[in-house]
């Protein structure tokens, strides 16, 4: 490849029943990619729309509508996320919606296209005349920007294709004759490029949906490649055995090194870390479980030591070839550098990227509240946000009102429409003023030292106080103890008897804390918290004891999403010592398990 019209050649030029793409439907050919690609590009040369906002849950109607505005010559934009409040804010920034889902919401008022498209076609085996040039083909991503304002981030097709030819290079001769596997959105750079660039450049077939929980990755058959998150692989389950994976790519945060061996072990892959970003792209790599490893730039990445230990890099992937000063702080070895934390604004929870002062923005504009300092916590092995507040005379009667839980509730409802689930609080502190130095700066350590004791004139709201009925709950030990509190449960709504097995009638309410950034944007009951239910109402209601000791047969065939109903069917076998459960959506089964409980 030596620039994006080359890249489309290269599609182009591949055999019409050569598979691009798999899912539940079964595989798509090229052939009908090119096609499809071609019928949408006519599309959008008809409309006087120039900049068109992608907005998929399919990865190949993605690829589709990605092709054909690169054909039409159309600016692509990529929202990073497709929450109506916050897409509506980006309008100025496109003119129309591809999308392959609806509504979009009522505050965006450019005309959209859902794929895919019925009563167009293309003209069979057809290849476009002429290729656009390199110069004309455009992408504009969005992230999180330091003022808290999404920030475009524009990308022409040669910067992508230069780092395309890198990663080739480096994992497309492991990925040869393999499926493509992905846990991570393609709305985002690393996604863009590792679930869907390189596998159209390789002619490696990608899946169409998410690889939602590790236990989808049962009984693969074949040779399958895995483009992961860290909390993805975090999941990965000591039962889980999977064969046939000959890569694991890893990006959007740090990997445990705990969890890169436990990939190796279970999968048969240690993880390739990639560290990068969406304005500067891959900057360096390693494979290694040891936590002091040093990062290795790319090829043809160079690094250099600047001013407060701030990295200053040169890379071919950068839009003008000039040096770009890097926030994050290294120091330099040998072989690389090691990273020593970030200088900026901006934190990274659940692989994203989180604006602290977009958060504190977005909490000042509420009518509760005067002035907020939000910061990073760890609790356990969990990163959160936590809010140290204060209040306006309306939100102090607010507050006065509903109490401290109920408030944090509602605080947090108030920002929804905002942000992602991960960068709302789950921490809140209420102060008479904000703590502030000699300088009139915020001190972190006073900011973090209030979360870290609860001294009796400080006001606490936490989300688990702000959600929990009781104190104590029924606990699964497996590995360390998982606390289930009260509000963590969904809401019974019957409970019959089916020969011989309970079934229960269950709501999953949207407001359920497992929903919680798992995964945002799309929320998806976890697959630990569905055998926790199902341990918990085997022993509330089939009176069952004993510690847990293992799970076997666990299936994963549909989502649980908020707002659904579904039912929980639960069958103890005495003599197997083995609770047997499943879940359903209707006459579809969503999951099910059986676990075993040691006397």
């Amino acid at each position: 490849m030596r620039g994006p019209a080359n890249l489309l050649a290269a599609i182009w030029g591949r055999g019409d029943e050569e598979p691009v793409a798999f899912g539940p439907q079964g595989d798509c050919r090229f052939g009908t990619l090119r096609r499809d690609s071609e019928a949408l590009a006519a599309r959008l040369a008809s409309l006087p729309a120039r900049r068109w906002a992608l907005c998929f849950d399919d990865s190949l109607l993605f690829a589709q509508a990605l092709l054909a505005c690169a054909l039409a010559g159309r600016e692509v934009v990529l929202p990073g996320h497709q929450r109506p409040a916050a897409l509506a804010e980006l309008q100025d920034h496109f003119d129309g919606v591809l999308t392959d889902s609806q509504p979009l919401g009522e505050g965006i008022a450019s005309p959209w296209l859902r794929l895919p498209l019925s009563g167009v076609t293309a003209s069979e085996g057809a290849q476009p005349s002429r290729w656009p040039a390199p110069t004309s083909l455009q992408l504009t991503l969005f992230t999180s920007g330091s003022t808290g304002a999404p920030k475009a981030i524009p990308k022409a097709w040669h910067q992508l294709e230069a780092e395309l030819r890198v990663l080739s290079e480096l994992w497309g001769e492991r990925l040869g004759g393999a499926r493509l596997l992905a846990s991570v959105s393609h709305q985002h750079i690393y996604g863009l490029l590792f679930r869907i660039l390189l596998p159209l450049v390789l002619g490696v077939p990608f899946a169409r949906t998410l690889t939602l929980y590790p236990e989808q990755l049962l009984d693969r058959p074949g040779k399958w490649g895995l483009i992961a998150s860290p909390a993805f692989l975090s999941r990965l389950d000591p039962g889980l055995g999977a064969r046939g994976c000959c890569l694991i790519v890893s990006s959007g945060g740090p990997l445990a090194p705990a969890d890169a061996a436990k990939a190796r072990e279970l999968l048969g892959q240690l993880p390739v870390e990639i560290f990068g970003s969406s304005e500067t792209g891959g900057i360096a790599w390693r494979q290694s479980p040891a936590p002091d490893t040093p990062w290795r730039p790319m090829p043809g990445v160079r690094v250099a030591l600047a001013d407060e230990d701030c990295l200053l890099l040169h890379s071919p992937f950068l839009p003008d070839g000039a040096p770009l000063l890097c926030a994050d702080r290294i120091r330099l070895t040998d072989s690389g550098f090691h990273l020593l934390g970030r200088g900026d604004r901006l934190v990274k929870i659940e692989e994203k990227r989180i604006s602290l002062d977009e958060v504190e923005s977005r909490l000042m504009a509420l009518p509760w509240v005067a002035a907020a300092a939000v910061l990073p916590l760890t609790v356990g092995s969990r990163q959160l946000l936590g809010a140290v507040l204060v209040l306006t005379p309306e939100g102090q009667a607010r507050w006065l009102a509903l109490g401290p839980g109920r408030f944090l509730i509602a605080l947090r409802e108030g920002l929804r429409p905002w942000l992602e689930p991960v960068a709302l609080p789950r921490r809140v502190r209420i102060q008479p003023a904000l703590p502030l130095n000699s300088q009139g700066k915020r001190p972190w350590a006073e900011l973090k030292a209030l979360f870290d004791e609860a001294p009796a004139d400080v006001q606490n709201t936490d989300s688990q106080q702000a959600e929990a009925d009781s104190p104590q709950k029924d606990k699964m030990d497996r590995q360390g103890s998982v606390p289930m509190q009260r509000s963590g449960l969904p809401t019974l709504l019957e409970q019959r008897w089916l020969d011989g097995t309970l079934v229960l009638r269950l709501r999953l309410e949207p407001d359920l804390p497992w929903f919680v950034g798992h995964f945002p944007g799309a929320p998806l009951l976890p697959g630990v918290t569905q055998v926790h239910w199902a341990m918990h109402y085997g022993r509330a209601l089939l009176g069952l004891t004993g510690a847990f000791g293992g799970m076997s047969q666990l299936k994963f065939q549909r989502p649980l999403r908020p707002d659904q109903e579904c039912e929980l069917h639960l069958t103890w076998q005495a003599d197997k010592e083995q609770l047997l459960f499943s879940y359903r959506l209707g006459d579809e089964h969503a999951s099910s398990g059986r676990v075993r409980l040691c006397p």
